[in-house]
Order: C-alpha cells, then sequence, then structure tokens
C-alpha cells in the first residue's frame, strides 16, 4: 500500500480520473518538454525530470460554483416582490453576500499558498470581474439616495459580474493541473546551475521559492520551488496562472503558443539531478 502510494505521488491517483481503469502514463492534452530537457524514464534507473499530477481543479469547486447562481437569482426576489420579509434589504443582502462566497472563497483555496507574481498589478482582482462588480456597487448606493430603479440597473451590472467571474474561473480550472519535478542534492542549489533567464531568490535550499523567469509571460509565472518528501528534495517547476491556479506546462495549449518558447526551449537547471528513487518509480506491468 505505502508502494502504491509513492507511485501515485508522481502519476495522480486514480479516483481523480473516473473514466480510467487506472491512471495512465500519458493523459488527454500531455506533452513532453523539448529534447534539450532530461526526462525521467517511468520504470528504470534514470535522471531527469518527471511530471507530477496535482489533483484536478474543477471538481474542488463545482458544487459552490453550481450552487451561486441559486443565490444570485433569489437575491431579486425580496426586491421584486416587497413586504414579504421582515427586511426585504437585509434578506437581499445576505443572498447577495453567501452568491459570491460560494463564487470566489472555494477557488481561492485552490492556490498553492504563494506569492502570485502574475497578477498585473495590485488591482489586479482576477477572477474578479472588477470594473462592472464596482458599476453594481455605485449604482447600489445611487438607487437607496436617488431613485429606488436604479437597484435594477446595479442588480444587472452584477449579473454580468458575476458572469465574466465565473467565465475567469471555468478559464483558470480547465487546464490539466501538474508541476515538473526534479531530486537533487539540497548542496547542490548553492552552485551556479541556473540556466539562463533565471534568477536565484534564495541561495540555499529550502521548501519555497528558489528561482524566478525574468521574462514576459501572458498571464503567467513561471518558479522554482523547493519541495521536501521524506528524506527526498526535489526542485519543481512550476507555471501559475494570474488567477493563482498552478498549469501543467507542458500541455498542447500551452507548447503550441510562441510567447511560452523561450521559457520552454531549455530546462531552467544545468543539472541533470540525483537518481529517481526506486518507490516513485512505476513497474513496467503498470504501463
Amino acid at each position: 500500500m505505502e508502494a502504491t502510494r509513492d507511485e501515485n505521488w508522481l502519476r495522480g491517483e486514480a479516483r481523480w480520473y473516473p473514466r480510467l481503469e487506472s491512471t495512465e502514463s500519458n493523459l488527454a492534452g500531455e506533452v513532453g518538454p523539448p529534447e534539450s530537457w532530461d526526462i525521467a524514464a517511468a520504470d528504470i534507473d534514470t535522471r531527469g525530470w518527471a511530471r507530477q499530477r496535482l489533483a484536478p481543479l474543477g471538481p474542488r469547486i463545482l458544487v459552490p460554483l453550481a450552487m451561486a447562481p441559486l443565490f444570485l437569482v433569489m437575491t431579486a426576489i425580496p426586491l421584486a416582490f416587497p413586504g414579504r420579509t421582515a427586511d426585504d434589504q437585509s434578506v437581499a443582502m445576505v443572498l447577495f453576500i453567501f452568491c459570491w462566497i460560494l463564487t470566489l472563497v472555494p477557488f481561492s483555496r485552490l492556490s498553492d499558498g504563494l506569492r502570485n507574481r502574475a497578477r498585473q498589478g495590485s488591482l489586479d482582482t482576477y477572477p474578479l470581474a472588477l470594473i462592472p462588480f464596482t458599476a453594481g456597487l455605485v449604482f447600489f448606493a445611487a438607487h437607496i439616495g436617488i431613485d429606488t430603479r436604479l437597484g435594477w440597473l446595479s442588480y444587472a451590472f452584477f449579473l454580468y459580474a458575476w458572469f465574466q467571474t465565473t467565465r475567469n474561473i471555468i478559464v483558470s480550472v480547465s487546464h490539466s493541473t501538474a508541476r515538473w519535478l526534479l531530486p537533487i542534492n539540497a548542496e547542490d542549489i548553492a552552485r551556479e546551475i541556473l540556466t539562463d533567464g533565471w534568477t536565484r531568490s534564495h541561495i540555499s535550499f529550502r521548501n519555497g521559492p528558489l528561482a524566478t523567469w525574468d521574462g514576459p509571460l501572458p498571464d503567467y509565472a513561471a518558479d522554482l520551488i523547493g519541495v521536501s518528501r521524506d528524506d527526498n528534495r526535489f526542485v519543481a517547476f512550476t507555471l501559475k496562472h494570474r488567477g493563482g491556479t498552478l498549469h501543467d506546462p507542458f500541455s498542447k495549449s500551452l507548447t503550441t503558443d510562441p510567447r511560452f518558447a523561450a521559457l520552454f526551449a531549455n530546462p531552467p537547471l544545468t543539472i541533470s539531478g540525483e537518481a529517481w528513487p526506486a518507490r516513485y518509480r512505476v513497474s513496467s506491468e503498470e504501463e
């Protein structure tokens, strides 16, 4: 059982893919790095980078995201039929807040908790559609002091903001999620092992950011992260979307985008790392 868990640490758990009888070595949309990368073989003693699949993003927010529009629709009921509750505006406000909690809070939990360098400035609230949401707030305030009919215009802006926000979330979770790992000797981090385009952010190994990619990327940021598991140390190559979710760098939708060509052309480290521990390799019978 322990060996099975070690192998699943890289390939992913079969329960994540209910349509498959077992976790396959290659899933739809996955591609390999260029030939310049040293890639670890699955079933032999070898060195090189290996894909670590992470739990799919969509199923983790499907239920709350599906419930959110119900609360948004219910928000309008006390306003359309006033006098049916003790305080129509308070009831509408509570329902409105529940809608946005169900929309944004589960998505925020998909982040790895590290700084998101992909955000486009301090006012980047992605996935929240800030402009229509702000317009909704303005007209909501106006309907209180100017004309109550403006409340419906406010509701229209909030409805549009929710649709745009949901679209942004779907874009962010529709990609496969993975990072690429290289087993290393922790002492090697202190050496000059970064390839061109990478800037060191820490001089020694640690669990956390080690280096960052300097080049511009569309809606993304690339990082090297220190990872530990038991007695083993790894460098993880990650590609983070501006929404905070990790996307598999080597997927068809990204490798065909010329704006990522410089990032993918060469591996981030000049070393091939240590040999992969046997317990993480998949036996040939399982392929």
